[in-house]
Order: structure tokens, then C-alpha cells, then sequence
């Protein structure tokens, strides 16, 4: 098969834009941004629709969603944790702090034992919320046109996550007429790296991008080993003897990682139950660093892959392009509401050469610098909005989580000359899509 040479790859999907990742200097300030990907996104500001370019008026809106926040995929951990802690209490072999974290542990650990995976309490909260305030902002949407239409992925979180968002828009809006689905017809669109996928190859999900056997593991883990170099330190603040970690796990590597992720883990019960106050800053953003690395291996714009990775994605744009096409033309649906996953998000996002996702690093160490997985939080929202005016022209505006999104093309100028940085219009949007999708296509054809 024929393949791209790399050089030109380079040039094609390595941007050379702002960076968004994750500083110790924030990490310090906020120990729980080192959380990333497991917190849930902070609404700061009230919702509010955005002002928009005189005479135009949103009228259908679309959207992606990471399902809310949900524990650890094993229940292993918990029981690991469980055994471990209260292994070390019973033989003396806890410091205060380690105490502490008994205590906050044991408390809830009923609470998520034999859920892995599953979603939380706090996690349909999330999508309640989010649900309300996308309703208050996009109001004039749901007045136009009175249909919602769902789909989601077929996991539990996902479709629990949907159903607690449609629970809230009937809540707020009695009088709207709502559709739901979860079908394996749409799991090749919703998941695009999955078996569902008829463009992706056995190795896209058997030798994934996200398995121990990856391109990125050998990396991976030797910025583990050189940023945990001195496990005894770390353990030590738990342990009077740091060893005890090595009756339930079999390495200090291993160790530390269940450690991140069984605290990161508690920020899905809600910010109240949060333990990462428990971990020293300058750990935290050590553990992030290797976990963020290998989140960007697995959907950023690594040069790993040559953009397979990301490029899988264009079953997910052409659904989103294919129904903001429709649903400009006419009918009655005010929302489409798409549940799935983080990857998606920050694949499409890269797909779309949206800024700062799109830029590509070859050095572990450097990925923090440009790169944080932190932007896909629980219950994460991709929302795409068309605006009309009388005279029937057509904008588009991208947001995640509220904050708009720019990419490489004209942003929309009104007649008086005056610039609009988020608003583009559809042609234009369209245009560069196409183009993204072709290049999409001829990578999945050749690599």
C-alpha cells in the first residue's frame, strides 16, 4: 500500500500554534488541575448566548459530549486501595497523612465498589447542568423550532449521561418534542475508532492506540521512570515503610500510577469529595506530564501515527456537517445532542486544525508544554450554532465548554467592516471541512 512520506506529513498536520498546556507554576496554585481529564468542567460565569453579528439570529445547534464523570474503568483499583490502606493501618505503617487518606477512602468505598466504569451521582449532575445552561443561552433556538433529537454511544455512562440531560431540557421545556437512541448503527460515527467503523482496520482497536503495546508505551515509560526516581520520597509521605506498596502492587511505577488515578478518581464523586489536596504539587504535575503524554499519543496531533489517529474522527465531522446541512435548509429540530467520549473531542478538534490542537511534538518531555488533555474534562461539550439573517446568509460558531474555538479560515466581517473573531461564515466553514475530510480519507487510504 502506498504511503505518504513523513516529511509531507509534517507539513500537513503539524501546527505552529498558542500553546494550551498545563504549567507546574498552575499546578502549584491548584493542585487539582493536575486532575485533568477526570475533573468536571467549572461553569465560572453565568450562561449567557453570545452577541452575534447584527440581524443574524442562532436558529439549530449541535453537539458532541463527553459522558459526566464516572469511576475508574477496574474495579481492581478500589479493592487494591482498600487492602493496601487498611494492610499498612493495621501493621502501623501509616503516617498522619496516610491516615487521613484511610479515612476519606474508606468512607466512600462502598460507595464505588463493584462500579467500574459506571456513572456517578455527580456525573448526571454535570449534564443537568450543562443541559440548563445550554438551554438558557440558546433559548431563541428552542422557540423557533421545537425538537431534540439524541444519540448516544451504547455504554451505560453515556446513555445514562444523555438521559440525564433530556430529563432536564423536559424539565425546563415541557412542550418539546424529544427523540432518543442508542443504537450499533451509530457507533461507528459516535466511537470512530472502534470495530463499528467500517473505515477502521483490526489494529485501530485490537493494538489501539491506547494499549500497553502501543508506539507511545516505550516513551511513556521512561518518563515515568525519570520523573518518579525517587519512590521511597513519595511513599514515604503516606508509609513508615514504603515498601508495603509492593504486597499489592508489583512495581513503585505501578504503584504511583494507581496512586494518580485513585486520587485523580475521587474528583468524580464531586469537588467536595476530591483527595488531590493529598499530593505534593510538585508530584502532581509529574504525574500529569506522563499521563498527558500519553493521553496526546492517543488522540492528539502526534507524529506517531501520521494523523491516523486523529483522522478516524471523520465519521464524526461528516455526521455533525451532514445534519448542520440539513437542519439549515429547514425543519423542525432546535438541537442535535451526540454522547460519547474525551477521544472524540480532542480527535475532532484536531481534525478541524482548530487552534492549538493541531500542533505536533516528537519529544515526551516537551508534549506539556503545548498540549493538555485537562480541555476535555467530564461531561466536556463540543457545540457547533448557525446564525441566519433576513437576507438568508448562514454563520457558524464552535465552542468548547463555552469558549469559542477559531480555525484557518476568514472570520466573517460585517458591511460596516467590522471583524468577528468567532464567527464564520457556512461557505467558508464548509469549504475547510471538505478539505479536512479529504485529507482525513487519503490518510486512512494510505497509512
Amino acid at each position: 500500500m502506498k504511503r505518504i512520506p513523513l516529511i509531507a506529513f509534517a507539513l500537513l498536520i503539524c501546527g505552529s500554534l498558542s500553546a494550551q498546556g498545563l504549567a507546574p507554576s498552575d499546578v502549584k496554585a491548584d493542585v487539582r488541575k493536575a486532575a485533568s481529564w477526570f475533573r468536571g468542567y467549572s461553569y465560572e460565569k453565568p450562561a449567557a448566548p453570545a452577541k452575534a453579528p447584527a440581524g443574524f439570529k442562532p436558529f439549530n445547534i449541535s453537539t458532541y459530549a463527553r459522558h459526566g464523570a464516572r469511576l475508574y474503568s477496574k474495579d481492581t483499583l478500589y479493592d487494591q486501595m482498600h487492602t493496601l490502606m487498611t494492610g499498612a493501618s493495621a501493621q502501623g505503617k501509616l503516617t498522619p497523612l496516610g491516615t487521613e487518606l484511610l479515612e476519606r477512602s474508606e468512607a466512600v468505598y462502598h460507595r464505588v465498589k463493584g462500579r467500574a466504569y459506571d456513572l456517578t451521582e455527580y456525573g448526571q449532575q454535570q449534564h443537568k447542568q450543562v443541559a440548563a445552561r445550554i438551554y438558557k443561552a440558546w433559548k431563541p433556538v428552542f422557540r423557533g423550532r421545537r425538537s431534540i433529537a439524541a444519540r448516544s454511544t451504547q455504554t451505560n455512562r453515556t446513555i445514562l449521561s444523555m438521559a440525564a440531560a433530556l430529563d432536564e431540557y423536559r424539565r425546563l421545556d415541557p412542550g418539546l418534542s424529544i427523540s432518543f437512541d442508542a443504537s450499533a448503527a451509530d457507533m461507528g460515527i459516535l466511537n470512530p475508532t472502534s470495530k463499528y467503523n467500517p473505515k477502521a482496520q483490526e489494529r485501530d482497536w485490537s493494538r489501539s492506540f491506547e494499549a500497553d503495546t502501543a508506539r507511545w508505551n516505550p516513551a511513556f515509560k521512561a518518563l515515568w521512570a525519570r520523573n518518579m526516581s525517587d519512590p521511597e520520597r513519595f511513599f514515604g509521605r503516606f508509609f513508615t515503610d514504603p515498601s508495603c506498596v509492593l504486597k499489592v502492587f508489583k512495581d513503585y511505577i505501578t504503584a504511583a500510577r494507581m496512586f494518580y488515578f485513585y486520587l485523580c478518581f475521587s474528583e468524580t464523586l464531586g469537588p467536595e469529595e476530591s483527595l488531590m489536596y493529598l499530593l505534593d504539587p510538585e508530584d502532581a504535575w509529574k504525574m500529569w506530564e506522563c499521563e498527558n503524554f500519553r493521553m496526546y499519543s492517543c488522540c492528539g496531533a502526534t507524529p506517531l501515527y501520521h494523523g491516523r489517529n486523529w483522522a478516524l474522527e471523520e465519521a464524526l465531522l461528516g455526521d455533525i456537517l451532514e445534519y448542520l446541512e440539513r437542519d439549515k435548509d429547514g425543519g423542525d429540530v432546535a438541537a442535535r445532542l451526540r454522547f460519547g467520549h474525551d477521544y472524540k473531542i480532542s480527535g475532532t478538534l484536531v481534525l478541524l486544525q482548530a487552534e492549538g490542537w493541531d500542533r505536533c511534538e516528537s519529544a515526551p518531555e516537551k508534549v506539556w508544554q503545548i498540549y493538555d488533555f485537562g480541555h476535555m474534562p467530564m461531561a466536556s461539550t463540543l457545540l457547533f450554532a448557525l446564525y441566519r439573517n433576513s437576507r438568508g446568509e448562514v454563520l457558524v460558531r464552535c465552542t468548547l465548554d463555552e469558549v469559542p474555538q477559531h480555525f484557518p479560515i476568514p472570520i466573517y466581517t460585517d458591511r460596516r467592516g467590522r471583524p468577528w473573531p468567532d464567527f464564520y461564515r457556512w461557505d467558508d466553514f464548509r469549504t475547510h471541512c471538505d478539505a479536512r475530510l479529504a485529507l482525513a480519507n487519503k490518510i486512512l487510504e494510505t497509512t
